[in-house]
């Protein structure tokens, strides 16, 4: 038995294995663990699992509390409960703040969890204390109150982080099956500024878009003619918005549908893409965005 512990041990702590988990938590979290949204969203199912937990399991002895009845046990577990998550809405809004400035590695990520459950803690022990009148010594009631909080936090967060997770390959998966899908079956959406849907242009149909200032000319085909519809956005949003459909940027003034390039040729300027069309439209294509292009038409 201890000849198998021993070995068992081995093959966790061998230099490999640990430097692997090292590598791990120096790797960027993935970017919907720091959305602005599934931020909301974890901190208010986090506040709705909380006030449940402390409600059913009373971890902090305040159903003793001036024997309190029901409706006010509510009331306080729900004041209590709202106070400590103040501590979780300025964590994640300075790990926001950091993210514009450094990167959120997993370690970092991890350190921010360990630092909520301390100063949650922290502050359940001090309303113990201060509150209730619990006459345990303080250091027994911040052991058991980072216990409880661990509960209270890590459940809902590991909750939400495999629900956004399953999101995200869902997500993934759907825009991999998108690629798969003949272009007279996708319908594009084109939403202006405000994120007001103004049209949906057949995949098919659509030829490419120009940029207007603060506009942007969406060039397609209708009855058989070239066309173009003019709303306010910019190239940079639609590139953002427009990621899961064959559109791909390739000049500070152009993004093409990919489905509707004719070819690619050398031009007296650099290289160009010659669209789909009657007229034989050609698009330029920046140095900044020839290796990406050739590499999305599998050219060496």
């Amino acid at each position: 038995m201890l000849i198998q512990t021993s070995i068992y041990l081995k093959v966790i702590f061998t230099p490999s294995k640990i430097q692997s988990k090292l590598m791990l938590l120096k790797q960027s979290i993935p970017e919907y663990l720091t959305t602005s949204k599934n931020t909301i969203i974890q901190i208010a199912f986090t506040t709705i699992f909380a006030y449940v937990f402390i409600n059913i399991y009373r971890p902090f002895g305040y159903d003793n509390w001036y024997e309190a009845k029901s409706w006010e046990l509510l009331i306080a577990s729900a004041i209590i409960v709202l106070t400590g998550m103040i501590v979780i809405i300025v964590s994640r809004v300075l790990m926001l703040r950091l993210k514009k400035s450094h990167e959120i590695t997993f370690a970092v990520y991890i350190w921010f969890i360990v630092a909520e459950i301390i100063f949650m803690g922290v502050f359940y022990t001090s309303f113990e204390i201060l509150i209730l009148n619990d006459t345990r010594t303080p250091l027994s009631l911040l052991f058991n109150a980072v216990q409880n909080t661990s509960l209270i936090l890590l459940i809902p967060y590991a909750l939400t982080i495999l629900f956004f997770a399953w999101k995200d390959i869902k997500k993934k998966f759907d825009s991999v099956a998108q690629q798969f899908k003949a272009p007279t079956e996708i319908f594009i959406p084109f939403k202006d500024e405000k994120g007001t849907l103004k049209v949906t242009i057949k995949c098919i149909d659509l030829l490419y878009l120009e940029s207007n200032d603060n506009y942007v000319n969406i060039h397609y085909i209708d009855k058989q003619k070239e066309r173009k519809i003019i709303i306010r956005n910019t190239l940079k949003k639609y590139e953002k918005q427009l990621q899961d459909y064959p559109i791909y940027r390739v000049h500070r003034k152009f993004s093409v549908n990919i489905k509707n390039v004719k070819l690619l040729q050398k031009g007296k300027k650099g290289y160009e893409l010659v669209m789909n069309t009657d007229s034989g439209q050609v698009i330029p294509v920046s140095i900044s965005y020839q290796k990406s292009i050739m590499d999305l038409m599998k050219i060496k």
